[in-house]
């Protein structure tokens, strides 16, 4: 079950009987309400988002590129306005005004006060800092563990808070220094050297250097975030400000720089010690220098509003543009300045009124679409699930139009429509994939303000991705779709630069958009795998996938029920040729008939196909019960399918191969076994659950089972028995209604009863016999005739059957088919032999001459009768004992007819009693 089904159409319900009859009728008009109001709320949605498509302002803007031509009449100036600067020219303009505006910084009036303390902060922080070590030195070597782990801990503690980020080399050169001059710490000496600490040294030199920097002016931010050449400098203690020239002054990422330069020369050979300084020097600046943010923002500001977002005028009546002109910047400016004026003019009204349009416009373009499916595919507009797909694979393209039309350039031409019209020919037609092309193509032109350069090129290039997918067989298919669809887009723009005369300047922008747009045509893969999860579709590149013999379900039914298998595939065999030759679907018809008979691999031993000589295990069960079990199957090979996850439109073919049939031959055997006083035998418990075929394709289906397995009882299948039995069997399903649903023409049976004659006789032709074997099939001379008429009159056994009655000889006359029950037979439809045909035929007469009908269940004697295993629907018998016919009977066999009748099948046991 799809993912939408729920926006699909109902399934029929049982109309109320009583006195609730009319409630039936009130159920249908409210679910065709529901189904109209569904479809209503999809179509607005879908006109809706394509109106919220189009350029909402500076139309111009979005429909109008430089180097088009200009296909409309001579535009002239109806008033007099100004041409606005295009948003590009703003934005310089703006940026120039950046440049050129100085910011403002304020002093930092007590900048070498912060620095100092700063500086003595940081020397507090070491000295701490040092005293740990010490007291840890001083405890390890004195064994006091316990109070050298926390002075240790309390050491690290120190370290991590400290101001300056120190790696741990440069701590050990400053603890190196610091022990050196503490006595008795390291060594026994008493002396302490009378030189600087090298951390107070170094300590001292990052506060000179600051302290100088400062003075002369550094900036809180980095000197290169300054587009002006000046800043203006304001003390707010004294009220004044100054302009200072941006090169005078330091940026914060400045300073450290020069500093390490600084440093180098202090300690040359000595890079340590730079790194220490820099870092001594780091923990302790401050700028002197703030940025004022919001004074410079207001300053730009007040400087960007001054800016003329005109420049100059058009007078009324001059030309704006003449038809066949090239646009040019110059152009487009003065297109999107009028219309700008206009608008402003015209207030609110313009824009109702070129929304209406644009809603009118984009209704009757999607009306032409949803009234095609309405007069010419009403199986898809009646199906909601099937218009909601469609709406959503129209809004993904006309989203990305949306985006496309409001990109610079021509990025309109990415837009990959043709996915849609690959994915709409693989899931439902050819027809319905270039009406949709034609759909979005119109749109496309309608947001592009009536370009049809654009709308002829992408209906040109959907149309060939339709053509090259009609009859898609692989993937592969898909990446040949992409190319052609690049080629009809060149050929289209290829032609208006032909008619124009010249190469326009867009020209290698379009092909590269075209190429993209080819590119993601490959996307059409995921997508149709995607929406035939979610909505039920059976597309034919799933059932080309189902169509393989080694698939699992496939292979699985060829180990446990070969003889089943064998005969799906005869049977796919003729129904695709019949539903190719009357125009149906020939692939579904194929893979549902490879499909049909799956559920009889979980008892294939009560199938006739799937037994051995003499083993049916039908002889030890009641008629009801054997047919119970031979109708099963079609329950059982539902299940089977949904558990292999079977499209559904496969999974039909399963139960309406066989309709609502009935099991001809248990039938006929539990009304002959009833006794006198007993209950009636009920017809309903011995006819398959259904339901009866409702398309071609499965119609197609069931008359190919039946025919194909009636088929392989016949002994000699010439022309005229085949034609015989094909002509039978199809009267047979039609007289009980089996077709009723399939709209199936009587043109449409001729041609697959033709089908089905000219591949049987293919299968069953005549094939050379070599010597030996003529001597083999004479026999031995001393045969008496009496054995052979009793060898003779042993019933053929049916390979297959979908057969509901016991497989015999044909009877030979007319007479005898109606003493059997098949009445409604006319006597026309049986072939009957000339006068001068029987006498030269006599020999062969002999060895065809049909067995009495009194002595079947169709031409045996009931109480010797044995059970056959049954295919599909039916019950072939197998080979058993017979009576002897009686004089009476002989007499009879040797005046009736002697015609080449094929067997009596189930198809004809549904004509009795009519």
């Amino acid at each position: 079950m799809g993912l939408f089904d729920a926006f699909s159409r109902s399934r029929g319900r049982a109309r109320p009987v009583g006195q609730n009859l009319e409630r039936g009728t009130q159920d249908e008009h409210k679910q065709r309400r529901r189904n109209r109001l569904v479809k209503g709320s999809i179509l607005a949605l879908l006109v809706v988002l394509t109106v919220l498509a189009f350029p909402r302002s500076d139309f111009f803007q979005y429909t109008v590129q430089v180097g088009d031509d200009w296909r409309q009449e001579t535009l002239r100036a109806p008033f007099e306005f100004a041409i606005y600067k295009s948003e590009e020219t703003l934005q310089e303009e703006r940026q120039a005004v950046r440049e050129t505006v100085p910011p403002f910084f304020r002093d930092v009036p007590d900048a070498q006060s912060r620095l100092t303390a700063n500086r003595d902060t940081v020397e507090q922080q070491l000295d701490r800092v040092f005293q740990a070590y010490e007291d840890y030195l001083r405890n390890q070597s004195r064994g006091r563990t316990d109070q050298a782990i926390e002075d240790s801990l309390r050491y690290m503690q120190l370290r991590r808070t400290a101001w300056p980020k120190l790696n741990a080399e440069q701590w050990q050169r400053l603890l190196m220094d610091y022990v050196e001059r503490v006595p008795g710490l390291t060594s026994r000496s008493r002396t302490v050297p009378d030189d600087t600490p090298l951390v107070d040294q170094l300590l001292q030199d990052a506060w000179e250097y600051g302290s100088l920097i400062i003075r002369q002016g550094v900036l809180d931010v980095p000197r290169d975030t300054i587009q002006a050449e000046e800043i203006i400098v304001r003390n707010q203690r004294e009220l004044t400000e100054r302009r200072v020239q941006k090169d005078n002054v330091y940026g914060q990422n400045e300073v450290y720089t020069a500093a390490q330069d600084y440093f180098s020369r202090e300690y040359p050979d000595q890079p340590q010690l730079v790194n220490l300084a820099t870092s001594f020097l780091r923990s302790i600046f401050v700028s002197s220098l703030e940025y004022m943010k919001g004074e410079s923002m207001e300053a730009w500001q007040r400087a960007a509003n001054g800016i003329s977002p005109t420049r100059g005028k058009v007078a009324r009546g001059d030309v704006i543009v003449r038809q066949g002109q090239t646009v040019t910047p110059e152009i487009k400016r003065r297109l999107t300045s009028l219309e700008r004026v206009q608008e402003e003019r015209s207030g609110p009204s313009i824009l109702w009124k070129r929304t209406t349009g644009q809603l009118l416009l984009t209704l009757a373009t999607y009306l032409i679409f949803f009234l095609y499916l309405f007069v010419l595919r009403r199986n898809v507009f009646t199906d909601n699930s099937r218009i909601l797909l469609i709406a959503i694979l129209f809004g993904i393209i006309i989203g990305l139009f949306a985006v496309g039309v409001r990109l610079p350039g021509q990025a309109i031409y990415a837009v990959p429509v043709a996915i849609v019209s690959v994915v709409l020919t693989v899931m439902f037609d050819s027809r319905i994939g270039l009406f949709g092309t034609l759909t979005l193509a119109i749109i496309a032109g309608l947001l592009l303000g009536y370009n049809f350069e654009f709308t002829i090129a992408t209906l040109f290039a959907g149309t060939l991705g339709v053509f090259s997918v009609r009859d898609i067989k692989n993937r592969g298919q898909f990446f040949l779709s992409a190319g052609i669809v690049f080629v009809g887009y060149l050929f289209i723009l290829g032609a208006s630069w032909l008619l124009l005369n010249r190469v326009p300047p867009s020209f290698g922008s379009q092909i590269l958009m075209v190429g993209i747009n080819s590119f993601l045509l490959i996307l059409a893969y995921p997508l149709l795998w995607v929406f035939e999860r979610a909505f039920d579709i059976t597309t034919d590149l799933t059932l080309l996938e189902l169509s393989d013999t080694n698939r699992p379900l496939l292979k699985e039914l060829s180990l446990r029920a070969p003889g089943t298998f064998n005969h799906s595939l005869q049977v796919a065999n003729l129904a695709e040729a019949a539903a190719a030759a009357i125009g149906a679907n020939a692939l579904l018809t194929r893979v549902g008939a490879l499909y049909h008979d799956i559920g009889k691999m979980l008892k294939p031993e009560y199938f006739v196909e799937n037994q051995r000589p003499g083993d049916n295990p039908h002889d030890q069960l009641k008629p009801r019960m054997s047919a119970l079990i031979i109708a099963s199957h079609v329950k059982e090979g539902l299940e089977m399918g949904r558990q292999y996850t079977l499209p559904k439109r496969v999974l039909d073919f399963i139960p309406m191969h066989h309709g609502t049939t009935r099991i001809e031959y248990f039938y006929r055997k539990a009304v002959d076994d009833r006794s006198e006083g007993a209950p009636e035998i009920l017809e309903s418990e011995f006819r398959y659950p259904g339901p009866r075929p409702n398309s071609k394709e499965t119609g197609i289906l069931m008359l190919s089972d039946g025919v194909e397995a009636a088929s392989r009882s016949l002994s000699e299948p010439t022309h005229k028995r085949l034609e015989t039995l094909i002509d039978m069997i199809v009267k047979a399903r039609i007289e009980d209604g089996q077709l009723d649903d399939t709209d199936l023409t009587f043109r449409d049976l001729t041609q697959i009863k033709q089908t089905f004659l000219s591949l049987l006789l293919g299968i069953y032709h005549v094939r050379v016999r070599y010597p030996d074997q003529d001597a083999e099939d004479e026999g031995p001379p001393e045969t008496k005739p009496e054995q052979r008429a009793s060898q003779q009159e042993k019933p053929e056994r049916a390979e297959d059957g979908d057969l509901d009655e016991p497989e015999g000889h044909v009877p030979a006359s007319i007479e005898a088919l109606r003493e059997q029950g098949l009445v409604g037979i006319p006597e026309h439809s049986i072939a009957s032999p000339s006068p001068a045909d029987e006498a030269g035929e006599a020999d062969q007469d002999d060895s065809e001459a049909e067995p009495p009908d009194a002595e079947r269940v169709d031409g045996r004697k009931t109480s010797d009768a044995t059970p056959p295993a049954a295919t599909d629907a039916d019950n072939a018998p197998t080979d058993g004992a017979r009576d002897e016919p009686s004089t009476t009977e002989g007499a009879e066999r040797n005046g009736a007819d002697k015609s080449e009748q094929p067997d009596a099948k189930s198809d004809r046991r549904d004509e009795k009693d009519q």
